[in-house]
């Protein structure tokens, strides 16, 4: 076995009546990695604060041993902006500049990144230092506390990487069951206060806890059968004398089975969402021509077209500080574009969610005061509280103040409070940040079949997988259609990266610049295999639509008198759709042509 980094004896913690934390006793030895899971309010977040010092505990001890040293992603923390990242860097952790820029270039941060202050680069990047200073001071323990909701896609899977390949061990809270599967392989779940430990992937464990419900279902009912057929006896001759021993002896019996009988807690609440929109015919939603976004006279985004139907569900994808937010913001119309033409749907009503939740949260209001603040003045009280009831908010929920409520509690009240409304269009900005899994699962669903339109900005990859029809990426302060589907994008992403990273660690000390011509190189490499791929997925498509269209010419070949005007309506939308296709495969083999 593995020597221990960490070793925690039941720790005990509580707020009022409501016990978080219950006599929760582990050890973390060298080189485990760690999922720890648990709905919105489970306890995640307490256990982590108790470990770090954060938060006071109620009861139990941790030792943490003198090899241990432990490294935590100081999330909130503000970055000099007097000095260069290098500067900061060497200051903070007394490292040469050379060891600072082989570890930063992992991590996409180059000499010109170096050079400039926190403040002039994006929220991302600042991340990215935040996580080469944690690492730089060598730790051999981490304790993440939701890393991802602060990570852009780029950042993230940079992480995922270095965590897949880190000899030391860690704790990781994440709600992006793909990134905890791909880097973890132990689980722990805190539920009702209690914690369950299992050597395997979430997954596995997830798939295990479900067959142990399943056998002590089954188990607990074969054990009351018996009980009852023992209890007949027992109440038929216990009063007999000449069957009192065997009554007493059959009454002893009953007592060793109630005993073997597991306790089962009855399911945990589960979100139930259901967003209701008003009908929605066929047509544009919104289109843009050659717009331009920002602030003042900044632009951060420029030459923007794109053309969105009715009941699609976009993802504006991007590194953090790319304009993503920004673009959200006008088309809210909280923004105004600073050029081009922006055009919605005459009927358009639109929703808007913003990743700060807390910007309509009033302190002391209660759950229940505001939602009947935000919901529409036709609301009935029913609809208010059915609408709680779906996002978990029940009973005496319903008179907490906004103030006590958790992170993920936040972000569903606030949701919640949305969808009172019957909108056409939902604009959400990372609706998915602090929601444990269950409840983003559910979102996923309620927005897929939900008939309006839904544009969003999220990095959560499960939830985004489940979505989106249609990829929208900012890159370079300009916006592109990525034509295929988000895994694709994702898988693209990921080996630019690893492209880049490659001519990067060649050379850290070089800036991206010098590396440009390398940088370029890989970008076109990345840019002409996802063409190539958009090819083979229109040449599948036009062949299914070549063979239905010859489908129908050979049932009109084999019955030339029989009238049938839904197939001759068919055979003209087929022509019409693989011209479409057609055009769309011309395009782009002359892009392939151009980048050959």
């Amino acid at each position: 076995m593995s020597r221990p980094l960490l070793e925690v004896n039941h720790l005990n913690k509580t707020y009022g009546k409501q016990v978080v934390v219950k006599d929760v006793s582990f050890v973390v030895g060298e080189g485990q990695k760690i999922a720890l899971i648990g709905r919105n309010g489970s306890g995640k977040t307490t256990l982590m604060n108790m470990l770090t010092g954060a938060e006071e505990r109620d009861s139990g001890d941790f030792k943490i041993f003198d090899r241990t040293r432990v490294g935590v992603i100081r999330q909130h923390e503000v970055l000099p902006s007097d000095v260069s990242v290098a500067t900061f860097l060497e200051t903070r952790t007394g490292k040469p500049v050379w060891t600072i820029a082989k570890l930063a270039s992992e991590f996409g941060l180059h000499t010109d990144h170096l050079e400039k202050t926190a403040a002039q680069l994006s929220g991302g990047y600042q991340m990215r230092v935040k996580i080469v200073a944690m690492l730089l001071e060598e730790p051999n323990l981490l304790l993440l506390d939701e890393p991802v909701n602060y990570l852009d896609l780029n950042t993230l899977l940079l992480l995922e990487h270095f965590l897949k390949s880190y000899k030391g061990s860690f704790i990781l809270v994440a709600h992006d069951r793909e990134f905890l599967e791909n880097t973890c392989t132990t689980t722990f779940e805190l539920e009702r206060g209690e914690l369950t430990t299992y050597d395997g992937t979430v997954e596995n464990y997830l798939v295990f806890k479900e067959e142990q419900r399943e056998y002590a279902l089954r188990t607990n009912k074969k054990l009351a059968r018996e009980i009852e057929h023992h209890q007949e006896f027992v109440d038929r001759f216990g009063a007999k004398a000449t069957m009192a021993s065997r009554a007493q002896s059959k009454s002893k019996h009953i007592a060793k089975l109630r005993k073997k009988i597991a306790g089962v807690h009855a399911d945990l609440a589960t979100t139930k969402i259901k967003i209701q929109c008003p009908l929605v015919p066929p047509g544009t939603a919104v289109y843009a021509e050659e717009v331009s976004v920002g602030y003042g006279e900044k632009v951060i985004v420029d030459k923007i077209n794109f053309h969105i139907n009715r009941g699609d569900k976009v993802v504006i994808a991007g590194e953090n500080g790319q304009g993503k937010t920004t673009l959200l913001k006008t088309l809210a119309g909280l923004l105004e574009p600073l050029s081009g033409k922006l055009k919605w749907w005459h009927h358009a009503d639109i929703g808007y969610y913003d990743q700060k939740v807390d910007a309509t949260l009033i302190p002391n209001e209660t759950v229940l005061n505001y939602l009947m603040r935000m919901a529409p003045h036709v609301s009935s009280g029913e609809r208010i509280l059915m609408m709680a009831g779906n996002f978990l908010f029940r009973d005496d929920d319903l008179e907490k103040p906004t103030s006590v409520l958790s992170g993920g509690e936040r972000a569903r009240l606030c949701l919640a409070g949305i969808l009172l409304h019957e909108h056409s269009v939902l604009l959400l900005d990372e609706p998915t940040n602090h929601l444990d899994v269950e409840t983003a699962e559910a979102l996923a669903v309620a927005l897929k079949q939900y008939a309006g339109t839904v544009i969003f900005v999220s990095h959560a990859r499960t939830f985004v997988n489940a979505l989106c029809d249609k990829v929208l990426e900012i890159r370079f302060g300009t916006l592109r259609n990525y034509p295929g589907p988000y895994e694709e994008y994702v898988a693209d992403l990921a080996e630019l990266m690893v492209l880049e990273a490659e001519h990067d660690t060649n050379s850290p000390s070089l800036s991206r610049r010098e590396l440009g011509g390398g940088v370029e190189r890989a970008e076109k490499r990345a840019k002409l295999k996802e063409l190539q791929r958009a090819v083979e997925r229109l040449e599948k498509l036009m062949k299914g639509l070549d063979r239905e269209r010859s489908e129908i010419l050979q049932f009109y070949f084999d019955n030339p008198t029989e009238y049938a005007p839904e197939k001759a309506t068919r055979l003209g939308e087929l022509d019409e759709e693989y011209k479409q296709k057609e055009d769309e495969w011309f395009k782009l083999q002359e892009q392939i042509e151009g980048l050959s």
